[in-house]
């Protein structure tokens, strides 16, 4: 059965842990907000992340070429975005966690989680041509050293 399951790759795993903390950040702070288990504040957390994550990668590409252009470079266009999506899953675990250190009471985690979002995939636009050939590397690493299963007789 494992092998009709395909293993995620590094951006949909990243893309699964935005809405994760999205979402929790959302009942959180609709719990706290309503007085009782809401999950009705799942669904706008999640989504308020993954904007915020996507504008802050639309933000870091664009000053990424920015910089590119006037240094005499060609433009980077992303083929792969693991810089991004790895940083945009950081950044909203950061946000939110800073925003449950900085709150008194547990309020405003949904915004936390969205400006995470948003630095954390605007700072991992910039390292985005590079992270995918490291990536590739270290899965090529593991699949080389992978011990053999051996099964034994009784």
């Amino acid at each position: 059965m494992q092998h009709l399951i395909p293993a995620l790759d590094i951006k949909e795993k990243s893309f699964h842990g935005i809405l994760a903390v999205g979402g929790l950040a959302g009942i959180v702070e609709g719990s706290v907000k309503y007085g009782g288990l809401t999950l009705h504040t799942v669904f706008p957390g999640m989504m308020l992340t993954l904007i915020g994550a996507f504008l802050g990668g639309f933000t870091g590409f664009f000053l990424k070429d920015l910089f590119r252009t006037w240094r005499g470079m060609k433009p980077y266009r992303g083929v792969n975005n693991d810089g991004w999506t790895m940083g945009a899953f950081l950044g909203t675990m950061v946000g939110t966690l800073l925003q449950v250190a900085a709150s008194a009471d547990g309020a405003n985690l949904v915004i936390g989680s969205i400006v995470g979002a948003y630095f954390g995939a605007a700072c991992g636009a910039f390292p985005d041509e590079f992270i995918t050939p490291i990536l590739m590397r270290m899965r090529a690493e593991k699949h080389k050293h992978r011990p053999t299963k051996r099964r034994q007789l009784l």
